[in-house]
């Protein structure tokens, strides 16, 4: 932001009776540059150390990972910090409100809406690092990006994701809800698509493997923020050629999982209706062929008693005829007709 540029924020936010706001945002960035300036040592300390530890100690050692590591760490935090930077604003009451109800709210929300037959998974992250994802192409961890260095749990070629029933973990520790008090916007929130068995083998541990939307462009169901960012992160999109159409508000992308979800459970109704359709025709086969089993013993019993005098003989026959029904019900009816079919 060069001078005019600042005199205009300055003049806009000093006509409208908000100075204290103006004074929040500038005392703001003077803390950030203090923490760039102070990171910038850090890292070059630790730098200057790792190489000395590179003279001494062999790659496998624990001297090497610690002294490396350490380097990374400081690397990682300045990146972060110079990132963060560029996108520290005036706060506007109107953000602040809707964020501390979308973190109240919202998870239940999508709860309710998302259906438990549709899988899919949640990854937020900071303004800042939705462009350098949307840059890249791809959600890695750190190990992937700073030779080995783990911030937080997630190892070389894994992330960490959420789901329908711990979505709330995503919304509320990793989409900067809060970040307004350090005059940042909010954050975003990646909605995925698994791929593979690999996916969900490793859900119960709330991770899946990094994805490359550049590769997979189908595992990019959408992303949701505040109405804030949707110009710039759209904006980002159509950039690295991305389909701008797929970035909603939370509210949007309520009734986007709503449509989604009720498809996805009409066609598992349908399928489920067509398997009992099926069941039901083959129960009626069975049916048919026990009858013609029956029909086959009455006929021939008939046959037997009419030419039959006696009580007592006809008894007989009746008790022979039970039997041979027992006995045909226990092997193959096509035996069954083909016998018949023989003898007469």
């Amino acid at each position: 932001m060069n001078i005019t540029d600042k005199f205009k924020l300055w003049y806009k936010y000093k006509s409208k009776g908000n100075i204290e706001e103006y004074k929040s945002y500038k005392q703001a960035l003077e803390l950030k540059n203090a923490d760039i300036n102070r990171y910038s040592r850090y890292l070059s300390d630790a730098t200057q150390k790792f190489e000395d530890i590179q003279q001494r100690f062999p790659k496998d050692s624990k001297e090497y990972a610690y002294a490396r590591d350490e380097m990374f760490r400081w690397k990682y935090t300045l990146d972060e910090a110079i990132l963060s930077l560029q996108y520290i604003r005036p706060n506007s009451q109107e953000d602040i409100e809707y964020r501390d109800k979308t973190a109240n709210n919202y998870a239940d929300e999508l709860k309710k809406v998302l259906s438990p037959n549709f899988d899919l998974r949640f990854h937020g992250t900071p303004i800042y690092f939705t462009e350098q994802i949307l840059k890249s192409g791809c959600i890695s961890s750190t190990a992937d990006r700073y030779d080995g260095y783990i911030k937080s749990t997630d190892a070389t070629g894994e992330i960490s994701v959420s789901d329908r029933e711990s979505v709330d973990r995503t919304i509320h520790f990793f989409s900067d809800m809060l970040e307004y008090m350090r005059h940042l916007p909010c954050g975003c929130i990646f909605a995925i698509l698994p791929n593979g068995n690999e996916d969900h083998s490793m859900r119960e541990a709330s991770l899946m493997p990094s994805v490359n939307f550049r590769e997979n462009p189908e595992q990019l169901f959408g992303i949701f923020t505040t109405p804030e960012n949707i110009e710039q992160v759209r904006s980002w999109m159509s950039q690295y050629g991305f389909n701008a159409d797929l970035i909603y508000t939370f509210e949007e992308f309520l009734e986007v999982v709503k449509e989604k979800s009720a498809e996805i459970d009409n066609q598992i109704q349908l399928k489920s209706n067509e398997k009992s359709k099926s069941i039901d025709l083959d129960e009626e086969r069975k049916n048919d062929e026990t009858h013609n089993i029956e029909g086959i013993v009455s006929t021939e019993g008939l046959v037997k008693i009419d030419k039959i005098v006696t009580a007592e003989e006809r008894k007989q026959s009746i008790d022979a005829i039970k039997l041979a029904k027992s006995e045909m019900e226990k092997v193959n009816p096509n035996q069954i007709t083909n016998e018949t079919e023989e003898r007469e």
